[in-house]
């Protein structure tokens, strides 16, 4: 029975020593094999036999965003009862954008509408420089200028309009709307 169990022992020690130098041998093939992918691989070029010189070439790249802020006039402005012309203050447009680039305003308007009654309302007209204003477009230029491009904004309601106007509190909103457009 002992000699048995030495034979089992001893037959044990060689599996266990077997696999010892196994896992050490695959260890050391996959350590080779990590230290030779990381070191890279030379790329060796032969001179041209004519003219001796080699060329290569590079893209680069890079972005940056196109960016603005539009400046509208006041959120609320008060219109006194019989002023023809009031100023409301001044739209412009500052940022960054490209040169093939532009940034195009609109304003939409309602008319002065009777806060207690919708069917009370008179119109009044959006104007810049005496002329009216529904649209106005900045190129990259205008848009990176230290001094921004600005049109003065008045709201222009005649006095024969003011003549025909009842007793009551209006309202009227200008809603601005910039847009970013590539152009040729």
């Amino acid at each position: 029975m002992n000699n048995r169990r030495k034979c089992r022992e001893q037959s044990g020690g060689r599996e266990r020593q077997t696999m010892k130098v196994r896992t050490k041998k695959a260890g050391v093939v996959f350590l080779s094999a990590a230290l030779i992918m990381a070191a890279g691989i030379p790329v060796y070029a032969s001179e041209g036999a004519d003219t001796g010189t080699q060329e290569s070439s590079m893209n680069l790249t890079m972005s940056k965003e196109s960016d603005y802020m539009m400046t509208i006039p006041k959120t609320t402005t008060s219109i006194q009862f019989g002023t023809v012309d009031t100023v409301i203050g001044d739209l412009s447009v500052t940022g960054d954008i490209g040169t093939k680039q532009q940034v195009a305003v609109t304003v939409e308007k309602t008319d002065f509408t009777d806060v207690k009654d919708e069917k009370n309302a008179f119109p009044f007209a959006l104007q810049s420089g005496g002329a009216d204003f529904e649209k106005a477009v900045w190129n990259w230029e205008q848009v990176r200028a230290d001094t921004p491009t600005a049109y003065s904004l008045t709201v222009h309601i005649p006095s024969e309009t003011w003549g025909e106007v009842v007793a009551g509190d209006y309202t009227a909103v200008l809603t601005f709307h910039a847009e970013l457009q590539d152009i040729e």
